[in-house]
């Protein structure tokens, strides 16, 4: 649910009122009203108008009290993938004595956030020193870190004249994975050449030892048989099924030296996760090799995440 369209807004510390149109449109017939009683001098049309002036005093003070001493708490997993929907659990605590809270919506701080909540949690009533409980989906826009610091509050309660906000703190972290989408999946015959998002595939059993030809990993070089020949020759593997790939992703140009663009660096980086997603779900060993490094090969669930981690946060060193 958006906010209502307003008339127009004032802003006061870590408060917002925003008067809205059914608002704008009482007050007009408050002042119609109050003109119709000085023309008139009709006692009738007074009480009228001192009930009117009441309304807007009441909603002011129910609407501020409905917003205090509430307080917000997020629990949601460790980890999620981009622009993929999450489960998260919002808690609303009531901390007053004995006032209850009406009609709260939780909503992000920011006007632009890198994430949102499907649907916004509302809580239509929350007693005094109680807790209550909203299951929603979060989904997160990019990889990397999500940290959310504050939330707003959000209300038009009693009569809907004005929308008010007022923002808290909210203390939610978590590490958000690269979008993972299909790919095609290589052969497991087909040996890729050294580059972003291109895999070569280590079979299971030793079938032959050949020449070392670039693009080949060195965690093939036969060392013994180069020492021998003073050339570098490489194991070749027969595979029997499952198979072990290497992953190749490029973080700069080859023709500048230079790193690639955001946009490229996001492709290649989605790329690559989820060719590793894909085929480590399928029981095959990965590795991930960069310019700088390389990661061992392995297929369980805890080197995924691994993978997963690094390429979160990989290139994004100078925003954080």
């Amino acid at each position: 649910m958006t906010a209502p369209r307003s008339v127009f807004t004032i802003s006061l510390q870590n408060r917002t009122l925003q008067l809205t149109r059914e608002g704008f449109g009482f007050i007009v017939i408050l002042f119609g009203v109050g003109l119709g009683a000085i023309n008139t001098g009709n006692n009738l049309l007074y009480l009228i108008l001192a009930m009117c002036c009441s309304f807007i005093a009441v909603s002011g003070v129910l609407s501020e009290m409905s917003l205090k001493k509430l307080r917000v708490q997020g629990e949601g997993p460790a980890y999620l993938y981009a622009q993929e929907p999450g489960s998260l659990k919002v808690k609303l605590s009531n901390h007053k004595k004995w006032a209850p809270s009406y009609s709260i919506r939780v909503k992000a701080a920011e006007s632009h956030p890198s994430f949102f909540l499907e649907p916004e949690p509302y809580f239509f009533f929350t007693p005094a020193g109680e807790t209550i409980e909203k299951q929603v989906l979060l989904t997160a826009q990019k990889r990397g870190h999500l940290k959310i610091n504050a939330c707003r509050l959000a209300t038009r309660f009693p009569f809907g004249f004005f929308y008010k906000t007022k923002t808290i703190p909210l203390e939610l972290e978590m590490v958000i994975f690269p979008a993972i989408r299909p790919v095609e999946l290589p052969q497991q015959s087909e040996i890729g050449l050294e580059g972003e998002g291109i895999v070569q595939p280590r079979g299971d059993e030793l079938h032959a030892i050949r020449e070392f030809q670039p693009g080949d990993s060195l965690s093939c070089v036969y060392w013994k048989s180069s020492a021998k020949t003073g050339n570098l020759r490489v194991k070749e593997f027969q595979s029997q099924g499952l198979q072990s790939y290497t992953v190749f992703l490029t973080l700069t140009d080859p023709a500048t030296n230079r790193p690639v663009a955001k946009e490229v660096l996001e492709e290649r980086v989605s790329t690559a996760a989820s060719m590793i997603y894909h085929l480590i779900q399928r029981g095959h060993e990965v590795s991930l090799k960069t310019e700088e490094s390389q990661t061992p090969f392995d297929s369980s669930q805890a080197h995924l995440l691994d993978l997963m981690r690094s390429l979160a946060f990989i290139g994004l060193e100078d925003e954080t």
